[in-house]
């Protein structure tokens, strides 16, 4: 059977080349006792923010609650009928995928180096991690971000390369770095969530009408776990490679 290799180009393979050296570089004794201090911190950071990307779809419909605008029906009453389907059309056709890519690149850019980082606190306690650096940084000119000059640092990447840890740094740069895969199931993502916030506060009081639109946000939400499933392993690569003894 042919053995499958990464794609030589992707972040994670450069990391995982460049493994031996990053090894052979002994950290100092000060790093060494700290870093488990310093992981456990910018874990929780990350954590945190973790947190509020998961939490940022719930906050349109949330303020349109708090600030009492009043049910969709009545909002979109208020415009003339040509002007609320041009906004329709224009929300739905632009706006709503933009919102699906920040909804769906968010968590992964903020959740996978949650959990390296902590990944790395139990590997900074454990003795035969002591000589060795934990992580590392890959820079690259198409991380999200403000326009720079200069390529961007990617930190964070593990040194020592496990199934567990490759699995975590290709979400990493799922999230950090944009590619059509994602982009593709930000669509159906967007439009699905802009078509679920209206009908649910709407609303709407026919119990048949409510399965109906329950069905619909249903398939749009297969239809992206599909598209998001698809994007990971052609980040990953579809790979497994062999563990390494830790």
């Amino acid at each position: 059977m042919a053995t499958m290799r990464p794609n030589p180009a992707s972040s994670v393979a450069r990391a995982q080349r460049a493994t031996r050296a990053e090894r052979a570089a002994k950290p100092p004794a000060a790093a060494v006792a700290l870093r488990p201090l310093g992981y456990l911190l910018i874990g929780l950071v990350w954590a945190a923010l973790s947190v509020v990307a998961l939490a940022l779809p719930v906050a349109l419909p949330a303020g349109l609650v708090s600030t009492g605008a009043g049910p969709t029906s009545e909002i979109l009453g208020r415009f003339d009928p040509l002007l609320a389907i041009l906004s329709i059309v224009f929300f739905g056709g632009f706006i709503a995928p933009l919102l699906g890519y920040v909804f769906l690149a968010l968590p992964f850019a903020c959740i996978p180096l949650a959990v390296l980082s902590f990944t790395y606190v139990g590997r900074s306690l454990r003795p035969s991690y002591r000589h060795e650096r934990l992580s590392t940084s890959e820079w690259s000119c198409n991380v999200i971000g403000p326009v720079t000059v200069l390529p961007t640092a990617l930190s964070l990447l593990p040194v020592r390369i496990t199934p567990w840890t490759r699995f975590w740094a290709g979400l990493y740069v799922l999230g950090w770095v944009p590619g059509r895969a994602l982009l593709i199931a930000a669509v159906p993502a967007g439009i699905g969530y802009f078509v679920t916030v209206i009908w649910i506060l709407w609303p709407l009081h026919s119990i048949v009408a409510i399965v109906i639109w329950a069905l619909v946000s249903a398939a749009i939400v297969a239809v992206v776990v599909v598209l998001v499933v698809r994007a990971a392993r052609q980040r990953l690569g579809g790979l497994r490679p062999a563990p390494e003894r830790e």
